[in-house]
């Protein structure tokens, strides 16, 4: 008897069937054939889609209907399937919806057909190159959506799932040197992975993962969202384009498909996917800044013999997959894309409110009239990357820098590749396609022919003359750059406070008490080894981001200011709590300045929970994130009960930063960074 499966991979195998016959007459110009097939390809699609909603005794009789259909040789009349009419296999459907607990929708909407249809057209200045082929077919006719039906994976490997954390993203996006974003939301890629959940998740501290092989036939990847002090929601997806396209396409040279390089970009804006089609398309999330893409022109998969294309506009927007596979075997369906990344669900093309799937939970946040946000930046990873960050917080590892990475470590970067290449790069600290272009040229000339990935690690940093730090996971997870800053091999931001540097709650205070705080905290934070960022994130803590020299402790302690300097710490400063409360902010930064010094001496504050330490418990700055500080059933433990996060009666150095670290996220955000 034929299984679901084995019909399941007939009409699949009829489907890529289309590819040949399609291309001739895309060739020949030959519109009618090419409506023809691809009229056809909708016609599987819907049963493809279908399946999961009636018994195999309607769907497993001979389909050999279609293949003749595919030849040229199927009658002019209405193609019966199973023995019965299209018309009557549909009111088979509803007939079985209304006796299910599916609610049967008011307008049957049409189910987008997956790859392999049509490769996207060639680029007439409307459309962007390497969209979704899968977006260009005509709308097939109605029918009913298949029921969303979605399932966690049954087929963990061995070892299980990973737990991927809002920490270990953290840790992520400091080791490649990565700012975060201060928008809210951001987008992030893991490729080679899927979610245990597949419906698409809600924000929270941590979801499963498990590591799949990248095949460019079914959707083996992770999309997700972060958002930073309120967690990650992922969903699943793909980063890469679909097999047959990219097999479509080898021949010439790879062009009009590519598959994304690994970086961070800086601006995905909402928008309708094609700006050919407006508002008749979808909704999306558009590429609105210059990308890394790769071609490849001699097998049907990406590596390094493939050449690279930078600063490329390509089109590669992240939009709705239009698929979601048979009984909501999501992970194990098509997508379509041609080098946009897709995310798991369906879609009717000018019909708002028509999301479903996990695709509708993902663009919730960005829809056009009821999202809160209106761009993101996407951050794009191998899942290796990710398993090492949660198996071993990348011990031993070093820093690496790629496209999107900046700060110091980028200038040092920039400065050794002009003098290696003998020509100007622009020094600037931020690792765009200029920078990217220079590395990859270097790495052709260091290395070899297809040795270019892009990515500097710490055999391109010797190469070229240098050293990356090593990697520090509690010092990335604390508000710290993610290396400890003490040797040659590390470079030491130089503040200068006539400098304009963005400051993280630089507009609140500049508001309030003018721009010379700003200024001052600056350069308190050069002497004291710190950077202003953790520094003003610790005043905004302790003042309840007021930034108030008179504000008091709502417990009645008599912790009064900036760092609520405790009656006796005031003492001890030669003054009072009283006169403290009479100064005015900028006046009582240097009483600031004399506390650190007074109680951390020469040591710097490298990292945001030192600064913290520094004024909650100075025994702890320099020790490890996991250092105990109070335990339950202490004087100490019960004032600060409230840091103890799982509530496990130990409060940990990691733990009390934790809610100083929420304060300088958003005194990055918008309105308050300046």
């Amino acid at each position: 008897m034929t299984t679901k499966a084995q019909l399941q991979n007939k009409l699949n195998e009829l489907r890529d069937s289309l590819l040949d016959p399609l291309e001739k007459a895309e060739a020949k110009n030959d519109e009618a054939e090419i409506n023809r097939l691809v009229a056809i390809a909708g016609e599987i699609d819907d049963l493809l889609d279908q399946i999961a909603l009636i018994g195999l005794a309607d769907l497993a009789a001979d389909i050999t209907a279609l293949r003749l259909k595919i030849e040229g040789h199927a009658s002019t009349g209405r193609r019966r399937v199973t023995g019965i009419s299209l018309d009557s296999l549909k009111e088979k459907i509803r007939d079985i919806l209304a006796d299910s607990s599916e609610e049967e929708p008011e307008q049957p909407a049409p189910v987008e057909p997956p790859p392999p249809a049509v490769e996207t057209p060639p680029n007439d200045g409307t459309a962007p190159m390497g969209e979704g082929p899968g977006d260009n077919v005509p709308a097939t006719p109605p029918v009913i959506e298949e029921p969303e039906v979605v399932t966690e994976d049954p087929g963990l490997p061995e070892g299980g799932a990973l737990i991927l954390t809002e920490a270990h993203l953290l840790a992520m996006w400091k080791r490649s040197q990565f700012p975060v974003d201060g928008r809210g939301i951001i987008v992030f890629g893991l490729r080679g992975s899927r979610p245990v959940d597949y419906a698409g998740t809600g924000f929270e501290a941590g979801h499963e993962i498990v590591l799949r092989e990248v095949n460019y036939k079914t959707m083996n990847c992770t999309m997700g969202q972060w958002h930073p002090t309120r967690g990650l929601a992922v969903f699943p997806g793909s980063t890469v384009p679909y097999h047959s396209i990219v097999a479509s396409k080898v021949a010439n040279r790879g062009i009009g498909v590519n598959q994304m390089g690994r970086g961070r970009y800086k601006n995905y804006a909402t928008n309708w996917h094609k700006r050919a089609e407006g508002s008749n398309g979808h909704w999306a999330l558009r590429q609105d800044c210059a990308i890394t893409i790769q071609r490849t022109g001699d097998d049907e998969d990406f590596d390094l013999d493939d050449r690279w294309e930078v600063g490329r506009i390509a089109g590669d927007n992240i939009h709705c997959a239009f698929h979601m596979g048979a009984d909501g075997q999501i992970p194990d369906s098509r997508f379509s894309s041609a080098g946009c990344q897709t995310i798991a669900g369906t879609v009717k093309k000018g019909v708002s409110g028509s999301e479903r799937g996990p695709w509708k939970k993902f663009i919730a946040p960005f829809q056009r009239d009821t999202g809160t946000q209106s761009s993101t930046e996407y951050v794009l990873f191998l899942a290796d990357e990710a398993q090492q960050m949660i198996k071993s917080r990348c011990a031993g590892k070093s820093i690496i820098l790629r496209m999107g990475s900046a700060g110091p470590l980028v200038t040092r970067l920039q400065q050794a590749l002009a003098r290696r290449l003998s020509r100007s790069i622009t020094i600037d600290g931020d690792f765009g396609p200029g920078t990217f272009q220079a590395v990859i040229d270097f790495q052709t000339e260091a290395f070899g022919a297809n040795a270019d990935d892009g990515i500097v690690g710490p055999d391109t940093a010797e190469e070229l003359g240098f050293s990356l730090p090593q990697f520090d996971f509690d010092n990335a997870i604390s508000g710290g750059p993610g290396y400890i800053s003490d040797g040659e091999d590390t470079v030491v931001v130089d503040i200068d406070p006539a400098d304009d540097d963005l400051v993280a709650w630089g507009a609140v205070t500049t508001k309030k008490h003018g721009a010379h705080f700003k200024a001052k905290v600056q350069a308190m934070a050069k002497r004291l080894r710190s950077d202003p960022n953790h520094l003003m994130a610790v005043m905004a803590f302790e003042t309840g981001a007021t930034f108030a020299p008179d504000v008091k402790n709502q417990a009645g302690s008599g912790a009064t200011g900036l760092i609520q300097f405790m009656p006796s710490t005031a003492r001890a400063l030669d003054t009072t709590t009283a006169k403290l409360a009479r100064m005015s902010a900028i006046d009582q930064l240097d009483v600031v300045e004399r506390y650190f010094k007074m109680t951390v001496g020469s040591k710097p504050l490298k990292t945001l929970s030192d600064v913290y330490m520094a004024v909650l418990w100075p025994a702890a700055v320099g020790k490890p994130e996991n250092f105990v500080l109070f335990r339950q059933g202490t004087k100490a433990y019960t004032q600060n009960r409230g840091l103890d996060k799982n509530r496990d009666g130990v409060i940990r150095k990691e733990e009390a930063a934790a809610k100083v670290f929420d304060k300088l996220i958003l005194g990055q955000k918008e309105g308050r960074i300046g």
